[in-house]
């Protein structure tokens, strides 16, 4: 597919990974002349299934098939010159000072690996990427399989790259993972709590508060797990209502109470604004007891999580904060759906919901901030 040229771009050479050079107007339109006349090129664009786009040197667009333009936004402009991460809307390219590939972030981009690993060793590169990507206000994760392929053209050395979205299997095996992980566990505390009443080991009464409780629990999880699927498809509506600020905060220690190992940590509840906000308690609660869950598995035994609230300009910020201070290197991960320090298959959901239901759903502002204080997330939300 021929493209119109794009804007001339200042040249910048500042990057903190990837080269940061840009082809000039005319090196690009005589790099895509070239792509265009070229049959293994068109054939590349015409023939394979996925998203294909042709890069140059300096990971540039030359040209892709029509599913690549069937997916990103066209009031963008022209592909023309842009590279992948621009095209799609990541939303690190901001942080980098020569575009997509230069920030820290970029360090651990998938996309842009593959790529660099193709123009270094000249041979095909399978892989996988984790994108975070913008369009207007929502945010989205994507994930895809991708092969980055050298193809010259005469005397230009070009990275074929072919993407095939897998968000749509990942979440689903994620969510599935995660739900039977959750509810397996709900379920073997009910069977050993029925079978103890069974035994007549114990009073009733006693074993039927305990049953009631992991009943609860277990109904909680079912609704949890369907709202994130429904928030994913943009079907999830709040539903609204007044509540004070501690009600919450109340709320999520009480969960927290439950966490087997919240009981080896401090759990501070701090006083909060006593003025009512109109929210969706049920949506709020979650995001902050992920914020919890997520404070007491990244400390130790002894260590002193604080749930707090209060004003910030004419928002309230929930936040929850914990001693550890989060690596440098998966900072800019921390959102992405299925990505985990924890290493273990089916979770890395936690943040990744914080997003999906507090900025998704509630149209509040999510983030943290870390250093050697600790760490702090936080949830910023109109009231």
């Amino acid at each position: 597919m021929a493209f119109a040229e794009s804007s001339d771009r200042e040249p910048r050479d500042t990057t903190f990974f990837a080269p940061a050079e840009y082809a000039t107007p005319d090196e690009l339109r005589q790099e895509a002349e070239a792509c265009l006349q070229h049959p293994v090129a068109n054939f590349l664009m015409h023939a394979l299934d996925g998203l294909v786009l042709i890069l140059d040197i300096h990971r540039q667009v030359l040209a892709t098939n029509d599913r690549v333009m069937d997916v990103v936004d066209p009031e963008d402009g022209s592909p023309l010159g842009r590279r992948t991460g621009e095209l799609f809307g990541c939303v690190h390219v901001p942080e980098g000072p020569g575009g997509c590939g230069t920030s820290l972030t970029c360090a651990h981009c998938g996309a842009v690996l593959a790529v660099l690993e193709a123009q270094r060793t000249g041979e095909a590169i399978h892989s996988e990427c984790l994108l975070t990507l913008r369009h207007g206000d929502l945010t989205e994760s994507a994930e895809f399989e991708i092969v980055a392929s050298p193809l010259e053209v005469g005397p230009y050395r070009f990275i074929a790259v072919v993407l095939h979205d897998l968000s749509a299997v990942k979440r689903r095996d994620a969510l599935e993972r995660l739900f039977y992980h959750d509810v397996a566990n709900l379920m073997q505390g009910i069977r050993g709590w029925a079978n103890l009443l069974a035994s007549g080991v114990t009073s009733s009464k006693s074993v039927a508060q305990k049953l009631a409780h992991l009943t609860d629990l277990l109904d909680r999880e079912l609704k949890s797990h369907q709202a994130m699927a429904q928030a994913e498809h943009g079907e999830l509506k709040p539903r609204v209502r007044a509540i004070l600020p501690m009600e919450i905060l109340r709320d999520v220690g009480d969960l927290l109470d439950r966490h087997a190992l919240a009981r080896e940590r401090n759990v501070k509840i701090l006083p909060s604004p006593e003025e009512v906000i109109h929210t969706d308690p049920e949506l709020l609660s979650r995001v902050v007891l992920n914020m919890a869950v997520n404070a007491v598995e990244a400390s130790v035994t002894g260590e002193t999580i604080t749930l707090s609230a209060h004003r910030e300009g004419p928002s309230l910020r929930f936040q929850v904060h914990n001693p550890g201070e989060i690596p440098e290197e998966i900072r800019s991960r921390i959102f992405q759906r299925s990505f985990s320090t924890k290493g273990t298959v089916g979770r890395g959901l936690g943040t990744y919901a914080m997003k999906l239901f507090g900025e998704g759903v509630l149209h509040g502002r999510v983030g943290f901030d870390t250093g050697q204080d600790g760490t702090t997330f936080w949830i910023l939300i109109g009231h």
